[in-house]
């Protein structure tokens, strides 16, 4: 990957097959989690869905039980807003999670779109200024994502594996990890 410029307002920058088929794996696994499995069942905003039934289906849910995933993944993506008040932190999961994580499969979209257009990688990747947010609030979620399998929660922890020697397994989703970080940051200079 290429550092991202701006021409015209449009960031552009060239992917390798390769990165174009790893981005958009990583991508799809965020997705497939965020979405329990069933993207199908998250309607994008703007879409035919029936608020109401969506409202209902939030209401059916116990208020006292808050539902925090047990996957850590989800639990960083969907931390807990209120962690010493129960029914407070149940409300906001209630009445906010369902949105967040359409939201989320949305930007996960228009990503997986992008990633289409280059024809795996034969053409350069163009990110439309409409699309930058969804660009970075996907980036953000996959490395996150990449983070938390890693065990990573703090820079001294990023660098303790940045030292592994490279017959340790993890350290290639170390090195997909500082990739993704290269990514935003040049996206986000290139702004």
């Amino acid at each position: 990957m290429k550092k991202f410029s701006r021409r015209r307002g449009v960031l552009t920058t060239a992917l390798s097959a390769y990165e174009v088929e790893l981005l958009t794996s990583l991508v799809r696994q965020v997705v497939e989690l965020v979405s329990d499995g069933e993207p199908e069942g998250f309607a994008p905003p703007g879409e035919d869905a029936d608020p109401f039934e969506a409202l209902a289906k939030d209401l059916a849910v116990d208020p006292d039980d808050p539902e925090v995933p047990d996957d850590p993944v989800l639990r960083r993506m969907f931390p807990n807003a209120y962690p010493h008040d129960a029914d407070a932190s149940s409300d906001f999961r209630r009445f906010t999670e369902r949105g967040l994580r359409t939201k989320k499969v949305a930007d996960a979209t228009v990503v997986l779109d992008d990633l289409a257009a280059t024809d795996h990688g034969s053409s350069d990747l163009k990110v439309v200024p409409e699309h930058v947010d969804a660009w970075l609030r996907t980036l953000t979620g996959v490395r996150l994502a990449v983070a938390t399998r890693l065990g990573i929660t703090d820079a001294e922890s990023a660098d303790h594996l940045s030292q592994l020697d490279e017959q340790d397994p993890r350290s290639y989703m170390v090195s997909v990890y500082d990739w993704l970080g290269f990514a935003q940051e040049t996206m986000v200079g290139a702004l």
